[in-house]
């Protein structure tokens, strides 16, 4: 019992800002969540036309369940509009907002431009009387406000006063509210702004005079970038303290949202923002929206590294922000750009990665007739139910299984943790992922020589007490004596390089099973990266793969190398392509056994048969019951697929795209505790949803 209170101190020392109490653990239970929150974000170019806007709701109507919501934009371009106008579309929007609702819709206002966006139609944005945000080297960003200005916060009150008046049922801001949207315009790294104003309240950081140049020659110091990040993060909390005081005023019921993605630069305080939008007693409901960039569906890939990215936002709300709509867009709104079918599976993954809904804008930006869009509202309804019964079963339960090492503080390092790098091979392999440490749940890491950059020793040595897979280079920095000096933990350091030629031979051990033999060929004359042979310096380090040339002999005894240390961790190093092309049979295998026995049979499931399958699983709930759900991630039917489950109950229900249910009994069981299920099968680009309860 003293061991395990150690090691739960350790992680809550070792990761602050990414971990729950076993109490919110819990309390992420309540309440349950019956369906998901669906919304629509409608266009000026459609609301402020009256048979455009009439159409709409005619074919929302025939399509029961295709939204809950309308969202109206409040203007479709990008810097911010005069107030007059923005007023002036108000008493409009208050009309449209009872039309919707006539029709048995919420409806509500989304603000595009608070601070501003980018450089769009400037004739038309707001006047000069409004002080623009200033880059580091001094220059004007013309689309963006200075958040810490005076004049600004007037405005804050007159506009977001004016929508609370039209009576929405809700209001959200935009993205806006961050850091170099548009680097041409913005050009700044990690603040609001740097204008004389600014840089006197950034100075209180500091403990010398500071200006531009002072900190422009320190871009590369973690302590500088660090006071830059708490500036940026402190305005744009005063900035939703002023708009939720604001908007309370005039309804103090009121929900608010924020959308998001990645916000290193601004110190990623979702908690703190979402705490600050529910008000001073913190009981007012508030919505969030992550998103991030998948426009079109040329590289499908990039569908599922914009789920990680929001699983990775999710991790970080607060448990009781319940309403999380995912941010699909199919900016510029070509309707070929991105199918239907693609826009409904990006829902899906979205949900399995920690939404409980989603904000569809893909509603045409031109003069389009809207019955070209009839396909695409008619495919959301068609799957409207899956996302319900998805979002009912999953919750905000939180994700479990690997979990690719990152921090919040990752942007106050010149070499930023490169975590979508980490995330995304394993994620296709079926090895589920975690998107934040949790205590007793977490056993497995990916990790990088960015995250062990920037962590004390005696941090790093407690790290190494979990299971660990990784490469040679974050292994040299573990073992440096000028660093960490870790070598009795990690076992093996580097021993060589092979530049040509080089071939990843499968050895003979028992985690590599039947697939002792076979090779893995990457080709160095095409791709040029080195291979590197890994020296064993400590007894009890085995091989898992060696490597040979296109003759067969042996040029290095181990590349991929396992070590059980002293401090009770268990380490795998890859020195050959460790974070990509897993593709093959034997080393998608291989990967899931080295995550097995990293974890010592905790890993919580997988996916065990040779598919290209992106696979969630979340957290139980008190009664044992969990979910989870897998994406067919390719072109072909995958039948019988063998999904394994550290679980004792005797069958799970599984859900296809349609919702047809299947009762699947395990068909064996190991002695770790995982039992075999095989869903008979999953679709190309179809999600299975998966119960068991």
């Amino acid at each position: 019992m003293k061991r395990l209170k150690e090691l739960v101190a350790f992680y809550f020392a070792l990761f602050p800002g990414l971990l729950f109490s076993i109490s919110a653990l819990k309390a992420q239970e309540a309440p349950r969540l019956t369906r998901a929150s669906i919304c629509f974000r409608v266009g000026c170019n459609i609301w402020m036309d009256d048979a455009r806007f009439a159409q709409l709701l005619e074919m929302f109507d025939r399509r029961p369940g295709a939204t809950d919501e309308i969202t109206f934009f409040t203007q479709g371009t990008h810097t911010p509009i005069a107030d007059e106008e923005l007023e002036r579309r108000c008493v409009l929007l208050k009309q449209r907002i009872n039309e919707a609702r006539a029709h048995g819709y919420r409806a509500g206002i989304n603000i595009l431009c608070t601070v501003g966006h980018h450089p769009e139609d400037l004739p038309h944005s707001i006047g000069t009387e409004f002080p623009r945000a200033r880059t580091l080297d001094g220059k004007t960003a013309e689309a963006t406000l200075c958040v810490n200005n005076d004049v600004f916060r007037q405005r804050i009150r007159r506009i977001y006063a004016a929508m609370a008046n039209a009576n929405p049922d809700y209001i959200w801001i935009d993205d806006d509210v961050r850091t170099g949207h548009m680097l041409d315009s913005y050009g700044t790294p990690g603040s609001v702004c740097f204008c004389d104003r600014c840089l006197k309240i950034l100075a209180q950081k500091f403990d010398v005079d500071i200006d531009r140049d002072y900190l422009r020659e320190r871009l590369d110091d973690p302590s500088v970038l660090s006071k830059i990040r708490e500036f940026t993060s402190d305005s744009y909390d005063r900035l939703f303290a002023l708009i939720e005081e604001t908007v309370h005023n005039v309804d103090p019921d009121m929900p608010l949202g924020f959308m998001t993605g990645e916000r290193y630069d601004e110190g990623y305080d979702f908690e703190r923002w979402a705490k600050t939008l529910s008000g001073p007693d913190k009981n007012k409901e508030v919505y969030w929206r992550p998103g991030g960039g998948f426009y079109e569906q040329s590289s499908m890939s990039s569908l599922f590294g914009k789920s990680h990215e929001i699983g990775r936002q999710v991790s970080l709300l607060p448990p009781e922000v319940v309403v999380i709509q995912s941010e699909i867009e199919n900016f510029p709104y070509q309707l070929l750009m991105k199918s239907a079918a693609v826009t409904t599976l990006e829902a899906v993954s979205h949900i399995a990665a920690g939404c409980t809904g989603a904000a569809f804008n893909v509603l045409t930006n031109n003069d389009e007739p809207l019955d070209e869009y009839e396909n695409m509202i008619a495919t959301i309804a068609e799957k409207r139910p899956f996302f319900d019964l998805a979002v009912q079963k999953l919750g905000r339960n939180p994700n479990v299984g690997a979990f690719p090492l990152w921090e919040k503080t990752d942007a106050n390092y010149p070499n930023r943790t490169p975590v979508q790098f980490l995330t995304s091979c394993f994620s296709e392999t079926g090895v589920p992922i975690a998107y934040k440490f949790l205590p007793g749940q977490t056993n497995v890491v990916l990790l990088s020589r960015a995250y062990l950059s920037h962590h004390t020793p005696e941090e790093v040595k407690k790290l190494f007490q979990l299971g660990i897979y990784t490469d040679l280079d974050a292994v040299n920095l573990a073992n440096d004596p000028a660093t960490y000096a870790l070598n009795d933990l990690t076992g093996m350091e580097y021993g060589g390089e092979i530049r040509v030629d080089g071939i990843e031979k499968i050895t003979e051990h028992p985690l590599n099973g039947s697939f002792a033999g076979r090779t893995r060929d990457l080709r160095q004359s095409f791709w040029r990266e080195p291979i590197y042979s890994l020296k064993k310096t400590r007894p009890g380090v085995e091989t898992l793969s060696s490597c040979v040339d296109y003759g067969g002999d042996q040029k290095a005894e181990t590349i991929v190398g396992i070590f059980e240390n002293p401090a009770g961790g268990r380490i795998c190093v890859n020195g050959f392509y460790p974070w990509g092309n897993f593709y093959n049979y034997s080393k998608q295998s291989q990967i899931r056994a080295i995550m097995r026995w990293l974890s010592r049979d905790r890993l919580p499931g997988y996916v065990d048969s040779f598919a290209k399958i992106n696979f969630w699983l979340r957290a139980p709930n008190a009664d044992g019951s969990f979910a989870g759900i897998a994406i067919n991630s390719n072109y072909d039917t995958v039948k019988d697929v063998s999904i394994m489950l550290k679980t004792d109950k005797d069958s799970i229900d599984v859900y296809d795209y349609s919702l047809q249910k299947t009762t699947v009994k395990a068909s064996s069981s190991d002695e770790a505790g995982y039992r075999r299920f095989i869903v008979p099968k999953i679709n190309p680009w179809e999600p299975v949803l998966f119960v068991c309860e």
